[in-house]
């Protein structure tokens, strides 16, 4: 870990070479969504009426080397914090990045199904707890700086993304000179993810990453991983798409091992330039190992498969997207015969 401690800063050093910044050109884009959602009788999920709202701030300019850079906040929380900020500055040997809560380089929306959004991305049933288990963590939920190859650097539009999280406890929305939070190791003390894209033929995306989390945790059987890969395919109006995830979550000594395994795929179809459809399905299998009482006495091995289904479709009128998207859940939250519907209508302004 140390040497990748150390590429990076050689990186950030010969980036910060020259580093007198031209007068870069600010915008503000962003949209705001109103949604009504609608739960079946089966599900804990009520009626609810919301509104979103997401603005960009970004900047972008050339260094007086030639490099390029761009920064970008995004306010889209409860409050105006310094949510989701970005710098990234593009030299001819490859970008270089800084990342607050942002960064995300896993696979699991790369097969990029849905007229409104990819699939349980978009929206789902299950509690938030049982989101953040079947695809597994990513460096996106923390602060971490990245390198990314140059574009056209590799035959085929192979690029390469790697990052690193020096400190996996410190909060969202890091100000410049803030103190970190102090590791509490609850994970590890850092994470690296990779990320490997291609483009071998035309209207063809491919995919996978990797990530990883490291330290000392003398009472661990199984330390935080997870991976994924995906492919679509574009040709016309039409769009298909594949990805599968799996998570290995961390594991004391003495619990029994659980791990997650996902296989996403669907089909998306634009009738024309106002309307798209979509249809998607998503397989989700929590394992459990068998665990042996202290009596002696084998728990047997057991499987719990929970699947969702999405039907979406999108309408683009003058400068409003109307939205409807309806997920389908059997097993919901991995309990057998557990089911849920939620019915969500949207109404999106772009500015």
């Amino acid at each position: 870990m140390n040497k990748i401690t150390k590429l990076f800063l050689v990186i950030l050093s010969a980036v910060s070479m020259h580093v007198y910044a031209n007068a870069g050109e600010l915008t503000v884009t962003g949209g705001a969504t109103a949604t009504m959602v609608q739960g079946n009788d089966h599900s804990a999920h009520g009626k609810a009426l919301g509104v979103s709202n997401e603005i960009d701030f970004t900047a972008t300019g050339e260094l007086d080397n030639g490099f390029s850079w761009k920064w970008q906040a995004q306010m889209d929380g409860a409050t105006n914090l310094n949510d989701d900020t970005r710098l990234e500055v593009g030299t001819p040997y490859g970008t270089v990045a800084m990342y607050i809560s942002e960064g995300d380089l896993s696979s699991k929306l790369g097969y990029g199904i849905g007229a409104m959004g990819v699939g349980d991305d978009y929206k789902n049933t299950f509690s938030s707890a049982t989101g953040k288990v079947v695809w597994g963590k990513n460096l996106g939920g923390y602060n971490n700086v990245q390198y990314h190859t140059p574009a056209d650097l590799l035959p085929l539009g192979i690029a390469l993304k790697v990052g690193y999280a020096p400190n996996l406890s410190d909060g969202d929305g890091a100000s410049a000179k803030a103190s970190g939070a102090m590791e509490t190791n609850a994970l590890g003390e850092d994470a690296v993810q990779t990320k490997i894209t291609a483009s071998p033929i035309d209207g063809l995306s491919i995919g996978a990453d990797y990530i990883v989390f490291d330290g000392p945790l003398n009472t661990t059987r199984y330390k935080e991983e997870a991976a994924g890969a995906f492919a679509k395919y574009a040709k016309g109006p039409v769009t298909i798409g594949y990805a599968v995830t799996g998570n290995q979550p961390m594991t004391a000594a003495a619990s029994t091992t659980v791990n997650y395994e996902s296989a996403m795929y669907g089909v998306q179809f634009a009738v024309n330039d106002a309307l798209s459809l979509s249809y998607s399905v998503a397989d989700y299998t929590k394992h459990t190992s068998s665990v042996i009482g202290a009596a002696g006495a084998i728990t047997a091995a057991s499987d719990v498969d929970m699947d969702t289904k999405h039907i979406q479709a999108a309408y683009v009128v003058g400068g409003a997207t109307l939205g409807v998207a309806i997920v389908e859940t059997d097993n919901d939250d991995f309990t057998t015969g557990a089911s849920a519907k939620l019915t969500t209508f949207s109404v999106a302004m772009a500015f």
